[in-house]
């Protein structure tokens, strides 16, 4: 054999196996006690995988792929595959393996990445997650907590999906922080297509990571087995908005499982997109309206004397006059339009634009396309 066999490369031969479930190997290496006993056992031993096999532990597709693979050809074109794409590899045995993964009940026993695996080796690491197709409101709360989160040196954790997950890498990203891209298929497929932009500059510059081999495509089935990860990494969890019935409600489970904190933004009660959110903080999640909530929360102390943050940090209130209020009073992170502010305050149109325009040259609020009014 012309490739060295270690327990690194035996590892990286169970994560190889497509048709194993998430449990598979942890209770492989059980029954075998450890991955060298695992391995003896099974590459091209027929008679034992047939026992393992009638007894329920592995999948007859799982024996017959053991048993159509060829080591040392599948390291040969999975090597290639690496070394063009620049990407890397670390199992369990390896020192720059992710500790917080070898807490895992179902440890991935390989893990591909581009970027710097350091990160994940950092002090305090949350996930954020949430629906991809969020509200306006949903977008503006991960823009907020991510970016806030990730300049305190909380590393944001997300699946690189649509929606909420890439808000909270983009946010990151932007405030100069640090973030991880966990994904349910190759790292060197960019999926979904649209965010081929905050994909290369994690790739670059951040840290992108699967358990899937180079050149594995995106799949739903792949996601509740991605989101084991992505709780896994993480101390604890924010969930921005969500259905009741969603992917994101899978990661909780997992969060919930591994003991982590959980926190939820809360949604207006008639939002669909916070049913989620509003069902799992009456269930004992920490309600979070502040970023400072979480920093508190995570890193036990606020840095430099920071006060908890109010929807007018930084800006002095007591400037506004009393229409000004007025009008600060009907606004939120859901698009308002002029029109209907100008109705509830029995204004006229000059007026009214002439007050909403002094409150975004004071930073209070941000007129969207045609007419809507958000708070900035």
């Amino acid at each position: 054999m012309g490739i060295k066999l270690d327990e690194k490369l035996m590892y990286m031969w169970l994560g190889h196996m497509t048709t194993f479930r998430t449990e598979d190997v942890t209770n492989l290496l059980e029954i075998f006690g450890g991955i060298e006993n695992t391995f003896r056992h099974m590459y091209k031993n027929s008679s034992e995988l047939e026992k393992l096999c009638s007894s329920g532990v592995i999948k007859k597709t799982s024996m017959e792929e053991i048993l159509s693979t060829d080591l040392e050809s599948w390291y040969q074109e999975l090597a290639y595959k690496m070394e063009n794409s620049g990407i890397r590899v670390v199992t369990p045995v390896c020192p720059d393996y992710p500790e917080r993964l070898l807490e895992l009940k179902d440890i991935p026993p390989v893990i591909y990445y581009r970027g710097d695996i350091g990160i994940a080796a950092s002090k305090h690491q949350l996930g954020i997650i949430g629906s991809r197709r969020p509200t306006h409101y949903g977008m503006s709360m991960a823009d907020e907590f991510a970016s806030q989160l990730a300049n305190k040196g909380i590393v944001i954790i997300s699946g690189l999906a649509m929606g909420i997950d890439s808000r909270g890498h983009r946010s990151a990203v932007r405030a100069e922080g640090k973030t991880i891209g966990v994904m349910g298929g190759g790292v060197d497929i960019c999926y979904p297509r649209t965010n081929i932009d905050i994909f290369h500059e994690m790739c670059e510059n951040q840290l992108v990571l699967s358990e899937y081999e180079p050149g594995t495509a995106h799949q739903v089935i792949h996601f509740p087995a991605r989101n084991r990860i992505i709780s896994g990494l993480s101390d604890a969890l924010l969930v921005v908005e969500a259905a009741i019935r969603s992917g994101t409600m899978i990661t909780v489970d997992y969060a919930l499982e591994q003991g982590k904190a959980i926190y939820a933004i809360p949604g207006r009660a008639t939002d669909i997109m916070s049913k989620g959110t509003n069902a799992i903080i009456k269930q004992g999640a920490m309600l979070a309206d502040s970023p400072s909530d979480i920093i508190v929360d995570m890193m036990g102390v606020l840095k430099d004397g920071e006060k908890r943050r109010s929807l007018y940090d930084g800006k002095d209130s007591t400037a506004l006059n009393e229409k000004q209020k007025k009008l600060m009073g009907m606004l939120g992170y859901e698009p308002v339009f002029i029109d209907d502010l100008i109705r509830a305050n029995n204004m006229d149109i000059s007026d009214t634009i002439h007050q909403l325009n002094e409150l975004a040259k004071l930073g209070f609020v941000k007129c969207l396309e045609q007419g809507y009014y958000i708070i900035k």
